[in-house]
């Protein structure tokens, strides 16, 4: 019997474990990969620095050393007739990682915690996890069951709660094809982000430095083959004939957070972070950063309320990502559905004329509101004269996005939780018909 089991030996649910490790719990985390694999992921590689600072005033978690690739200072994204870009810097910056060296630290540092790899979670009967480990059934207990598996999301997808969306909308999930090549990138600063709705139709095209190494990949909405459209890309770049040193796809959501990350039931308590729970940026999909923070405020409610584990005692959890993280999640999902609804020719116009800017993105990305004064609405309207559809749909996401980071800013108690629910749900009808996301 342990107090806590952690299904995902990622970053997110090794600093949920790290979160407890002074607390005198029995912690089991159980991942399928085998131990010397657990890390390996196609993603992106990048993270902010900024979660690394407070998951090391939080934790005491370091910094990247040996899995360090790049320090980078933000990105540049550009438009699709690649003649515009835009520059957006954090402070603090930011780093390409080796995702498997940074897996291997984070089990590393796990002290007492019993680690099951190679180890699949068969399914859930009453309070019981059954496990398949060396070919053999097994069931453990736990009194809270945290699902960190990733997109597999293998607790989330076998529980009957009216709270868990079980599955995510395939219009909400992004599918990739990454490879990390042996070119050093001339940019060595700057990840570099390319729309292009023709060619990564709902996603976007990336090349991050990584010292002497390029991640490039390519991300676009299912069921498209983005492998197909990755080497139809690559055509004619300098890359397209250097050695590629890793490859492979992979799936990330793109959407706000789900409604709630916890439930329980059979007086077992459910708690999900990462891509279990889509804590990922909705419009680039990195999720490394959110992953440890739902970690951690995970693990700081489990410690607070194992000895009587209740709803009511795991809403918390909701309550601290939701006012803060998760507003900043719905609000950027709204954006990236007005993103999804241009044209090429759109999007080069807008960005062409700064009817969005910088300083948009930046403030949006952060939680901030993207806010349209009236000297900004009469001078970007005399700059989008030939695109009031545009100028109209920017104004009318604006005020959307203003109007769901309230409702998460005031997400309520378990009581309140399906009205509530059946509000956001209502924005997203109106924000869906008026830009006809399909």
């Amino acid at each position: 019997m342990y107090d806590v089991i952690i299904v995902g030996a990622g970053p997110g649910g090794c600093i949920t474990a790290k979160t407890l490790e002074d607390s005198g719990l029995k912690v089991c985390v159980l991942d399928r990969k085998p131990k010397n694999l657990i890390g390996e992921k196609v993603c992106g590689d990048a993270i902010g620095k900024h979660h690394l600072d407070f998951l090391n005033r939080k934790v005491g978690l370091g910094y990247p050393e040996e899995e360090l690739k790049t320090k980078i200072r933000g990105v540049k994204i550009f438009s699709p007739d690649r003649k515009t870009f835009f520059t957006t810097e954090t402070r603090e910056g930011g780093y390409t990682i080796n995702r498997l060296l940074f897996g291997q630290r984070l089990i590393s540092e796990l002290g007492d915690v019993n680690l099951l790899a190679d180890t699949d979670v068969v399914g859930i009967k009453g309070r019981d996890v059954i496990i398949r480990r060396e070919g053999k059934v097994d069931k453990i207990q736990a009194g809270v069951l945290v699902d960190a598996s990733g997109m597999q999301a293998v607790i989330r997808r076998q529980i009957d709660s009216p709270y868990i969306e079980k599955d995510i909308d395939k219009r909400d999930i992004a599918i990739c094809h990454r490879e990390i090549r042996d070119y050093r990138f001339e940019d060595q600063e700057y990840c570099h982000i390319y729309l292009d709705q023709d060619m990564s139709s709902g996603g976007y095209i990336w090349v991050f430095p990584e010292g002497g190494h390029t991640n490039i990949g390519l991300g676009v909405k299912y069921p498209i083959n983005p492998k197909e459209r990755f080497y139809h890309y690559i055509k004619g770049k300098p890359f397209e004939d250097s050695k590629i040193i890793n490859a492979g796809g992979g799936a990330v959501p793109v959407r706000r957070t789900i409604d709630s990350v916890v439930a329980f039931q059979n007086s077992l308590g459910f708690m999900f972070i990462g891509d279990a729970a889509c804590q990922a940026n909705p419009i680039h999909g990195g999720g490394i950063g959110q992953a440890m923070t739902g970690g951690y405020l995970a693990g700081s409610v489990i410690k607070k309320v194992i000895d009587d584990i209740s709803l009511e005692g795991l809403w918390d959890y909701n309550l601290a990502w939701m006012k803060d993280y998760g507003s900043r999640s719905a609000g950027l999902d709204l954006f990236r559905i007005l993103l999804q609804s241009l044209t090429n020719k759109q999007i080069n116009f807008g960005m062409k004329n700064r009817l969005i800017r910088e300083e948009d993105l930046l403030k949006t990305s952060e939680g901030g509101n993207l806010e349209l004064g009236i000297a900004d609405k009469l001078t970007r309207a005399m700059k989008g004269i030939t695109r009031v559809n545009l100028l109209n749909n920017l104004r009318f996401t604006a005020n959307k996005m203003q109007e769901i980071k309230n409702l998460y800013r005031d997400y309520p108690s378990p009581d309140g939780f399906f009205e509530w629910r059946s509000r956001v749900r209502k924005l997203y009808q109106e924000i869906n018909s008026v830009l006809k996301n399909k």
